[in-house]
């Protein structure tokens, strides 16, 4: 873990008020950095590592029809003196009449600035906004209907528009939405899955990555503006150990979180082999240039963590980031309530510390994605998908108390 000049303790991981899986993982015994509450200032050092304030809920837009659009927040990112987030992640939203969004907010403050809901979701099917990538004043976001879209944010004007980067993503095996004939899949996929574009990267280059949660696909996007948009996703990689090690809802989830180190993609496998204890998640390493099977590298292997006698808590690891200061990783663990930072330097690779928020105002609960910013700054979605709200049909999610004021955004010092 880290040097003696930071301090570490055992925190508990969430409130009483939190769903019963989340209330177990309070209880994992975890070296874990301080997670006193501090505020960062712009352009000013966030310290000490570990310190968290929260930096803004989310709004709501539809309360007669929840869950509302700007809830169940997953990508974030950060472009000028705004923090955005995209949005909602989640199954259920057939039929709410609430358009995905992105939702913009103040880098200084953490005050709402706008709303920008998509246009073109047909809000009678299920609809979703992932995660989020930046390159330049660009934010980019993968819509599990529409594809690739982005949003170009000028100076100090919050109004946009959406462009279309790519066609929307198909499945390889069955047309639904639409067919995709590819021979970069290997015949021991898991067919008759529709695509689930999640994570994404926008690289120095600027072609764009998009990971399928469903199947297994790293697709590929080269660079391209107008008047050659939209591109047509194309894949790139494909894999049976990128899909979910389960058999059915959340488990069927693999590749998640997206990042672009040099001319390697790091990725995140939510669900990964089984273990004795339960489904693990894995950091993987892949070349960007005409990749193999061969070549698709474990770079690390987060395990379930016991909370009390033979009941474990996985890891669901979620979105990445890398920060070039460092030469670290980052990763959020959604079902441990914690991020984790990782040596790529290290022989083998070394997590070097875990990072927690459990304050009752409002503790880490299902995580999602990190972004950085400068002076060890990182902003955190709190995703909190395993709370319910009023007329919420997911049967995997638990009532949650005030469950609204659990989707927002955590900052937090990493530095």
């Amino acid at each position: 873990m880290r040097n003696h000049h930071h301090p570490i303790r055992l925190p508990t991981l969430a409130t009483d008020t939190a769903p019963p899986a989340v209330r177990r993982a309070a209880r994992v015994a975890t070296l874990v950095l301080a997670a006193a509450t501090a505020n960062a200032v712009a352009g000013h050092h966030c310290s000490p590592p570990g310190a968290s304030s929260l930096f803004a809920t989310m709004p709501i837009t539809s309360p007669s029809f929840p869950p509302t659009g700007p809830t169940y927040p997953e990508g974030v990112a950060i472009v000028g003196d705004r923090v955005i987030t995209t949005g909602p992640a989640n199954f259920g939203t057939a039929g709410n009449g609430s358009p995905s969004q992105l939702t913009v907010f103040d880098r200084d403050t953490g005050a709402l600035r706008a709303e920008v809901p998509l246009v073109g979701e047909d809000l009678s099917q299920e609809h979703a906004l992932s995660e989020a990538a930046v390159a330049k004043d660009y934010v980019y976001a993968p819509s599990t209907q529409l594809g690739v879209l982005r949003w170009r944010f000028n100076g100090n004007h919050d109004l946009t528009w959406q462009e279309s980067y790519s066609t929307p993503f198909c499945s390889v095996t069955i047309p639904a939405p639409c067919l995709q004939p590819t021979d970069k899949c290997p015949v021991d996929i898991r067919p008759n899955l529709p695509p689930l574009p999640n994570g994404i990267e926008v690289d120095a280059h600027g072609d764009v990555y998009v990971a399928d949660s469903l199947q297994g696909i790293i697709w590929h996007m080269p660079k391209a503006s107008q008047p050659h948009l939209p591109v047509t996703p194309e894949v790139l990689f494909c894999s049976a150990a990128l899909q979910g090690s389960g058999t059915e809802g959340l488990s069927l989830f693999g590749a998640n979180g997206l990042t672009s180190v040099g001319g390697d993609l790091y990725l995140s496998v939510t669900f990964g082999p089984l273990s004795e204890t339960g489904p693990t998640s894995v950091i993987y390493r892949l070349p960007k240039d005409r990749p193999t099977a061969a070549e698709l590298q474990v770079v690390y292997t987060y395990t379930p963590v016991e909370v009390s006698p033979g009941v474990f808590v996985p890891p669901i690891a979620d979105g990445i980031t890398y920060d070039k200061k460092s030469g670290h990783l980052f990763v959020v663990l959604g079902g441990q309530n914690q991020v984790s930072e990782l040596d790529l330097a290290a022989n083998p690779v070394e997590e070097v510390a875990r990072y927690s928020r459990t304050d009752a105002d409002h503790p880490f609960l299902n995580p999602s994605t990190i972004a950085l910013d400068k002076g060890g700054v990182a902003f955190v979605t709190n995703h909190a998908i395993t709370c319910c709200l009023p007329g919420d049909p997911s049967p995997s999610c638990s009532a949650c108390t005030n469950a609204q004021d659990f989707f927002g955004v955590i900052e937090l010092c990493t530095d």
